[in-house]
């Protein structure tokens, strides 16, 4: 009767509470076997190292006494102290065993004991925990009781090899006499002999009585298990497969077209579940019909969606990369003409002005060509330089660009560098200027009276790198602590009206922000409004090693040839870019002719000789492409003129086009005046001799 009540009640059950009750059962009855394997196991392996350890002391024994019988004869003292020396191992078994049979015994003068026995120290608190769990099963009390009785002939050994020492150590005793003795040792010899065998014998008995008594535990809990198992299995199988069934018959049903069908439902477990939700899947078929090709509709006007996105997508880096083009042309000349003043005698101040520009307009390219990238710069791949440079010359050169806009409001703007700051670093200085550039021209935009002081602090280094924080900190109107979070957001300003009071997009920061993360720093504010800012940027800098090998491209400078008897066409159409080029050619005293598009310079080619064109690329009337395409397809000696493209374009994969179109090298705008004449002669450098 109450076997059949249970069987009802574990009928009405879940199938996954019947399924958790077994994996609970089987994981129980797992368990158990693992842990009796487990305890098994260790315990066997305490055993091995038991008779491991008898060996041990047999042989210990045996040497010892052999030693004694060598001494008798032999009278070397050495003899004697290795006879006392393969005594320790049965000494300091005896040790433990003595401190086991304590009631309170000290486990660490038993395990001193065992290791001074050159028992293995990763066995011997196996052996400890064996000895003290089976002390009282017959065969190990009757292994112990054994051992105890070894060692007290081991005491009586002793006290004669004690005799034996004194007795040769006098020189007064006879062989005879010493052999007398002698005979006492082999009356112990032989019963130690047959302690061991005894001693062996009994724990091989054990050993087979403990293996015995494992494998039927083992037994006994696999065939529970697998039971068990089965018992549950059938059950549950046979309540679900009436369920199933119906199932697989209705779903056969439905693939066939006929959404009526409905399965029966036999009970309330998941089966049923099963059902129940089978049938709802039915009602709702048609209603998903609909849905799918509303879902179609959808996606065709994601798609479109889509295409629109990435046309806008095209549109915005065309849009890009047409206004970088119209930047670096007027830049091209700026930068020229700034470099060729550079060049000239001026006086320090107008020298260091000049130099300015420069620095501002290479940095200014360097944000083009981000610009340019926009893609990669939201995605996070910007690359960063790792060249040496001087960090008191950035925030100097920060200082000096920044200095007439702050007098002309009436702050002061000063800047302390601490000492411990090495004279040269490695890294990106063109992205450490702009972050400090952005930084001081805020503080400088917010702040109507006071100072602001820039503060460059070393805050720890190793042997190769130095952490370096550099502060601005302004009297300015603050920030809000609500926004000092925000501040860093792209388009966002500390207040609603800041934009009105003091202008901008409020993308600085935020452009700030993505520099230092990129370079794996950080960058914080302390600010109350009305008090002032502190901005604070932590980046790490490679430490320099002045070597050859590390110094910047230009800092040992290579002696640039005159140009004189080569002449060079210059085709451009932009008369200040004319202007320019003619001057730095002539400069390296070059001679230099001048073309305003494709069509002009083919005919000026097919009348003059020249050793070189440098060919823009957008020019009206014929291009530089087609220009050069022409100049290739010609059928005499002119078709080889070495051409090098002058373009402000920087599409990706500009190069690589000039090159396929048959140009021989290319130089983007703003050109460094070094490096064209280093590709001009580097293409001529086959006819420099004749020159």
């Amino acid at each position: 009767m109450i076997v059949s009540f249970l069987q009802r009640k574990f009928a009405n059950i879940t199938i996954s509470m019947k399924l958790y009750f077994t994996v609970g059962i089987m994981a129980l009855l797992v368990t158990v076997e693992l842990c009796t394997l487990w305890f098994a196991v260790g315990t066997l392996s305490s055993v091995r190292s038991f008779v491991n350890g008898e060996g041990l002391w047999s042989k210990a024994q045996k040497d010892a006494i052999t030693s004694l019988i060598i001494y008798s004869h032999s009278h070397n003292e050495a003899d004697y102290q290795s006879f006392r020396a393969f005594l320790k191992v049965p000494l300091g078994d005896n040790i433990t065993r003595l401190e086991l049979q304590k009631a309170n015994p000290d486990l660490r003068v038993a395990r001193e004991g065992f290791i001074i026995g050159r028992n293995h120290p990763e066995d011997v608190d196996g052996m400890i925990r064996l000895i003290q769990r089976f002390h009282s099963i017959s065969y190990l009390s009757k292994a112990i009781n054994i051992w105890g009785e070894a060692e007290k002939n081991m005491e009586q050994l002793i006290g004669i090899s004690d005799k034996l020492h004194q007795m040769i150590q006098s020189k007064s005793v006879s062989q005879a006499e010493i052999d007398r003795v002698m005979g006492q040792v082999d009356i112990l010899n032989g019963k130690f002999t047959r302690l061991e065998d005894d001693f062996s014998f009994t724990l091989g008995d054990g050993s087979r009585w403990l293996e015995n008594i494992v494998l039927r535990i083992l037994l006994t809990l696999s065939l529970t298990i697998a039971t068990t198992s089965i018992l549950i299995t059938i059950s549950i199988s046979r309540g679900i497969e009436k369920g199933v069934k119906s199932i697989i018959d209705g779903a056969s049903q439905v693939s066939l077209g006929r959404l009526d069908t409905r399965v029966k439902v036999y009970s309330r477990d998941e089966i049923g579940l099963l059902a129940t939700s089978f049938n709802q899947m039915t009602d709702t078929l048609e209603h998903n019909m609909r849905h799918i090709r509303e879902l179609k509709e959808t996606e065709e006007k994601l798609k479109k969606e889509k295409e629109r996105a990435e046309a806008s997508e095209q549109t915005k880096q065309l849009f890009l990369a047409k206004m970088s083009h119209e930047i670096r042309t007027p830049m091209n000349a700026i930068l020229g003409f700034a470099r060729l003043l550079d060049d000239s005698s001026l006086e320090k101040e107008q020298q260091e002005f000049t130099r300015i520009i420069i620095k501002s307009g290479e940095d200014l390219l360097v944000i083009l060509n981000d610009i340019l990238d926009f893609s990669r710069m939201e995605a996070g791949k910007i690359t960063f330089e790792d060249f040496p440079f001087k960090p008191r010359d950035v925030v100097r050169t920060v200082v000096l660009m920044m200095d007439a806009k702050a007098v002309q409001k009436g702050v002061r703007l000063r800047y302390h560098v601490d000492p411990k700051i090495p004279e040269m670093i490695k890294g990106d200085s063109v992205r450490l200027n702009q972050v400090l550039l952005n930084l001081v021209s805020n503080a400088v935009k917010f702040t109507a009276r006071g100072e602001i002081s820039i503060s460059v602090n070393c805050i720890g280094e190793t042997k190769d790198t130095v952490m370096i924080d550099f502060g601005v900190k302004d009297t300015g109107i603050g920030i809000p602590p609500e926004k000092q979070e925000k501040i860093f957001e792209s388009f966002e300003q500390a207040t609603n009206d800041t934009a009105r009071k003091f202008g901008g997009a409020g993308l600085g920061l935020s452009i700030v922000k993505q520099l230092i993360k990129l370079q794996d720093g950080t960058i914080y504010v302390n600010s109350e409004p009305g008090l002032g800012s502190d901005f604070h940027v932590r980046l790490t800098f490679s430490k320099h090693v002045n070597n050859a090998k590390d110094i910047l491209p230009g800092i040992i400078e290579k002696s640039i040839p005159e140009g004189q008897g080569i002449h060079i066409l210059v085709v451009e159409d932009n008369m200040i870019n004319q202007m320019l080029v003619i001057k730095v050619l002539k400069k390296q005293h070059f001679e230099t002719d001048v073309a305003e598009n494709g069509l002009i310079a083919l005919e000026k080619h097919e009348k003059n000789a020249y050793d070189i064109i440098l060919m823009d690329l957008q020019m009206p009337e014929m291009d530089g492409y087609e220009a050069t395409r022409r100049i290739r397809a010609l059928n005499n000696s002119k078709k080889d003129i070495p051409i090098i493209a002058m373009s402000a374009h920087t599409f990706k994969g500009e190069y690589e086009h000039c090159i396929e179109i048959g140009m021989n090298d290319f130089i983007s705008k703003p050109f460094d005046t070094r490096e064209l004449y280093e590709k001009i002669f580097a293409l001529l450098k086959g006819d420099l001799h004749e020159i």
